[in-house]
């Protein structure tokens, strides 16, 4: 009795895993990297030199509305927003790429000061 009741236990036990396993790998398959291709964001930006690395740069973590929708800034708020999107929230921007942002967002959306 003593071995039919363990080999029932051991059945039942291998079933269960068996189970398991199907799901894990179910699971891992649908958890797999899976890739999807966006649609191009369209920029409002006023032409200048400089709106190409505004448009790359700043089209990663926000639409180029947020800078067109912004009042008129003197050049050092643009150079401080702009080195807050890099040390606070880590834009991927190095130092040449980032006086080009700033000149071109002091040029086209600042107060000329």
């Amino acid at each position: 009795m003593k071995i039919m009741f363990m080999l029932t236990a051991a059945l039942f036990l291998s079933v269960m895993l068996m189970q398991h396993n199907a799901v894990s790998m179910e699971a891992a398959n649908e958890s797999a990297v899976k890739s999807i291709v966006l649609p191009a964001i369209d920029s409002d930006l006023k032409e200048g030199a400089g709106k190409d690395k505004v448009a790359t740069y700043c089209n990663i973590c926000h639409s180029p509305d947020y800078i067109s929708m912004q009042p008129p800034f003197p050049a050092d708020k643009w150079s401080a927003i702009v080195h807050k999107m890099i040390v606070v929230f880590g834009a991927p921007v190095n130092e040449a790429d980032s006086r080009t942002i700033i000149d071109y967002l002091s040029s086209n959306y600042g107060t000329g000061k």
